[in-house]
Order: C-alpha cells, then structure tokens, then sequence
C-alpha cells in the first residue's frame, strides 16, 4: 500500500514536470503576444490575448496534458507494485481535475479546446499504464 502511495506521489511529480516542460517550449516556439506594460500573471490580461493566439499556440497545453498523463500514470504504473492500473488512473484523474480547474479560472477558452481537454486525461493515463507496466 505504501509503495502505490509512494508510486502516485512520483507520477504526479513526473506529472507536473512534464506538464512545465511542454509548456514551456509551447511558450518558446509561441510567444506570448503581451502588449506593453501588461502583467501576464493577470486573468484578465490572458482573457484578453487568449482568443488572438494562434491554434499552435493552443495545441501546445492539450499536449502538455497528454504528456503529463501518459508519462505520470506510466511512471506510478511501473512503481506500484499491486496497483498499477489504480495509481495510473489517481494520475490521470488528478490531471482532469486540474485542466477542469484551469478552464474554469479562464472561460475565455475555445470550447474544442475544453472538450479536447478534457478528453485527454483519462485515456492518456490508460495508455501510460499500459505501456509501462
């Protein structure tokens, strides 16, 4: 028991990594068009620019999601000894709460962006369990 807990701890961790990284060179490859003087910590500065970035732009999240799920459950998968597909999907569902929470604090989002979003998780998690266990 102890080790799938010890097992999710590490896929959320490896998770969340990945989820920076892609991220960040989403942000590399687009950057973020701010005008001057803008804070881009602020909501309703991002509210502002959102629906003006490119679809590119907007891909880059919906991989980072994938990525996260299909690397953080595969990594709790191949930890966990008596678990595996459970750790996997704790991973998987963790990452849906926290795109849901992400869509939330901005509703500026495209709506197939959401529903891509929001599909992405869970399987993702599935495949990473799969492949690594």
């Amino acid at each position: 028991m102890m080790r799938s807990v010890l097992a999710v701890v590490a896929g959320l961790g490896v998770m969340v990594v990945m989820v920076a990284l892609v991220e960040f060179i989403g942000h590399a490859v687009f950057p973020f068009p701010l005008p001057e003087g803008l804070d881009p910590k602020d909501p309703a500065t991002i509210a502002a620019v959102l629906p003006n970035m490119p679809t590119g732009a907007l891909l880059f999240p919906l991989l980072a999601y994938a990525a996260g799920s299909f690397l953080g459950a595969g990594t709790a998968a191949a930890i966990s000894r008596e678990h595996k597909r459970g750790t996997a999907i704790v991973v998987g569902s963790t990452m849906l709460v926290l795109v849901a929470a992400n869509f939330a604090m901005l509703p500026v989002h495209p709506l197939w962006m959401v529903i891509t979003g929001a599909l992405i998780p869970l399987p993702f998690a599935l495949l990473g369990w799969r492949v690594f266990r």
